[in-house]
């Protein structure tokens, strides 16, 4: 095995693209395992000429998946999905996928594997398909490589999220925000590149083996807090609803059946739970790293959404 080289499952996705480039910025040789090598062409540029490449893996084949982590020492599971179509299910690409990486890890030797979950997976009976699946998930990496460290984010943010994005999108369109109950759910959102500092200090650090680490941001705010704070980003100015769940949940049915729900029943539910660190847990302090705040970070790619454009001198600093 060569502990100079890394295979990163999902390294072309919303949270892999930044494991990927904090990784080469390290020193190490990526490959990026996808179902799709030539779309995920664009991490090359992560890295210097031949240090990144894609690799084709999918999860559902463990021979693919074995091949893609033949020869790395490390191994990184940063893939996962937001909506269930065709063959692509919650259960086979979190579950059954961590255990096909996780068994195919082990027999090859590797000397780290990291895997990044989600805050609320130690709730294997959530009444959330898509949580119980990321539960399933840290059940089988635990189970075939004991010595996994899990990082579980709270709500993950950055210039390509489909949370702050969508919701200025929304802002952009609606004369109201709709606040789903009461809107008082608390959420700790995580940026994507600290998310990805984590992961590289954690395949650094031998000590981080067997270690489970929940990461959330500098602060905790409200469902309807976060709507506020998108609202100010934008410069936009719109009236609040609460909407009851229910009705909400009834929408979410009809749009999974859409080729890309905008949304959905397990996302409906989630914005209703509290997605935060749990006290006493290990997170980015046991780390070394020091979290940057969401509004630090949201001027820099919600300025597009203004209302009187990007150079808006009138937006918010």
């Amino acid at each position: 095995m060569d502990n100079r080289q890394v295979t990163v499952f999902g390294g072309s996705g919303f949270v892999g693209r930044y494991v990927v480039r904090a990784l080469a910025a390290r020193g190490l040789r990526v490959r990026v395992a996808v179902r799709h090598p030539q779309l995920a062409d664009f991490t090359r540029t992560a890295g210097d000429v031949g240090q990144v490449m894609a690799v084709l893996a999918n999860l559902r084949f463990p021979q693919s998946v074995a091949a893609a982590i033949a020869g790395s020492g490390i191994v990184v599971n940063a893939a996962g999905i937001s909506y269930q179509r065709g063959r692509q299910r919650y259960r086979a690409v979190h579950a059954d996928g961590a255990r096909h990486i996780a068994e195919a890890a082990a027999k090859a030797g590797v000397s780290r594997l990291i895997h990044i979950s989600g805050i609320g997976a130690q709730q294997p009976r959530s009444g959330n398909a898509f949580v119980e699946s990321k539960a399933e998930a840290e059940h089988e990496m635990n189970r075939a490589f004991p010595g996994v460290t899990i990082l579980r984010p709270s709500v993950v943010f950055g210039p390509e999220d489909k949370f702050f994005n969508r919701l200025a999108a929304a802002a952009q369109l609606a004369p109201i925000m709709p606040i789903f109950g009461d809107g008082m759910a608390k959420f700790q959102p995580v940026f994507a590149g600290d998310v990805a500092a984590a992961v590289a200090q954690a395949v650094a650090d031998v000590h981080t083996a067997f270690g489970v680490y929940e990461l959330g941001g500098p602060r905790v705010y409200t469902y309807r807090e976060l709507v506020e704070l998108t609202l100010r980003m934008t410069s936009r100015h719109r009236r609040l609803l609460s909407v009851p769940v229910l009705p909400v949940k009834i929408a979410a049915f009809f749009a999974e059946f859409l080729p890309v729900p905008p949304i959905t029943r397990d996302q409906v539910d989630l914005m209703t739970r509290d997605n935060i660190v749990t006290p006493g847990r290990p997170g980015f302090a046991e780390l070394g790293i020091v979290p940057r705040a969401a509004e630090a970070i949201l001027p820099t790619y919600l300025d597009r959404f203004r209302a009187s454009g990007r150079y808006d001198l009138a937006a918010p600093a």
